[in-house]
């Protein structure tokens, strides 16, 4: 009977184990969906979405389309292809967090804006057609008009 009692001392040890990996999981998830929220919040506080709205109201008379998405929530295939959101390598992006706005539209070819706010292990990050800019909306407000002049060579 050795083996088996070297079996059931097995089996308590690794529901210790396997008990002590299920509660790190819950508390890795609940940390994720807390940055999660502090991202969401963010980008509301800096009215990204309304900014490219209005830019597409008034720059571009509503001709343009604004689409925005999350890393926890991807884009539909056809956004993807259409803008090639997902070209990133996905390995590197597993545990980044971020949100992509998106106001594209047709002027003498492609045009596109493209806003990432984001989690890195240095803290939050925010990106204008991947140039760096402070998290603040006046920021955010001049990059978008500066990023719109650069699309159209203005």
């Amino acid at each position: 009977m050795p083996w088996t009692d070297t079996l059931n001392s097995l089996q308590s040890e690794l529901a210790e184990v396997r008990q002590e990996r299920l509660r790190l999981a819950q508390e890795e998830a609940a940390a994720r969906q807390s940055k999660r929220e502090q991202l969401t919040r963010l980008a509301g506080a800096l009215g990204t979405d309304g900014l490219l709205k209005d830019m597409n109201s008034v720059l571009l008379q509503g001709q343009g389309a604004v689409e925005t998405y999350s890393s926890w929530e991807p884009p539909s295939e056809e956004t993807a292809q259409d803008s090639d959101l997902l070209s990133l390598d996905e390995d590197d992006e597993e545990d980044a967090d971020y949100i992509c706005s998106m106001l594209s539209w047709e002027e003498d070819g492609e045009r596109e804006i493209i806003v990432d706010l984001g989690l890195a292990e240095d803290g939050v990050y925010l990106q204008v057609n991947e140039i760096a800019i402070r998290p603040e909306r006046e920021a955010l407000e001049e990059a978008l008009l500066e990023a719109f002049r650069e699309e159209l060579q203005v």
